[in-house]
């Protein structure tokens, strides 16, 4: 094997962990970035199009917060915790977390339940219109976040607007042919940038930043102020 396939296996490996991670240093991200979410004032963060739950078991588990979820499917929180994120932590966390499961075998689903709930539907301008539930998660909810968060990524934006509510997101995937309305410079939006600039013009306050993970990273941010 020579230097060059050995350099390109060790890159690959490395962006493979990299990518595992992103939801990690997403979680970090957030709590620098919006120190307020730690209150305890009853509120939640509305973790939106949430996929298998690992940022809201991350939020719940590592940071105690608490965490609404926004997502049309079944996510298994506890198990998702266990396979995804409790084997990565600092082995002081695992052995604190070993100590509290053999005083109660059932911690984490405890804490889960304390500490995270679901709400199964699609996040969409309708769905924040009409339904009540969700009308009452957004009334209650201290920052917004979708990571790769596909057809909800703008309706995202629209409601913290409307419910002037801090939020991140961190766009994937267009779906151009899904929102024909899109417009920018008079152009149909069909391309990643393109959609990350019709985002950043609703609102000259929106912030632009490079996350700290591969692939699509670029989030799009605001902290509710004027």
């Amino acid at each position: 094997m020579n230097n060059t396939t050995t350099n390109t296996k060790a890159t690959s490996r490395q962006k493979r962990t990299q990518t595992h991670d992103r939801h990690k240093r997403f979680v970090k991200w957030i709590i620098d970035t919006f120190p307020h979410i730690k209150s305890s004032d009853g509120s939640h963060v509305l973790d939106i199009a949430s996929g298998k739950a690992e940022t809201a078991a991350r939020l719940a588990m590592c940071h105690q917060i608490k965490v609404l979820m926004i997502e049309p499917r079944i996510a298994n929180v506890e198990q998702t915790y266990k396979s995804k994120v409790l084997s990565k932590l600092p082995i002081k966390w695992q052995k604190s977390m070993e100590e509290q499961l053999t005083s109660n075998p059932d911690f984490i689903h405890d804490k889960l339940k304390l500490l995270v709930s679901q709400i199964h539907m699609c996040f969409t301008d309708e769905t924040v219109a009409n339904d009540i539930y969700l009308q009452d998660a957004l009334n209650n909810a201290s920052l917004l976040i979708g990571l790769h968060a596909d057809n909800a990524t703008e309706a995202i934006i629209d409601a913290a607007l409307q419910y002037k509510i801090p939020f991140v997101v961190v766009s994937c995937c267009v779906f151009g042919t899904s929102f024909p309305n899109r417009r920018l410079n008079g152009k149909h939006v069909m391309e990643y940038e393109e959609f990350i600039q019709y985002l950043l013009q609703k609102d000259s306050r929106f912030k632009r930043e490079v996350l700290p993970f591969p692939g699509r990273n670029i989030a799009i941010w605001w902290d509710g102020k004027d």
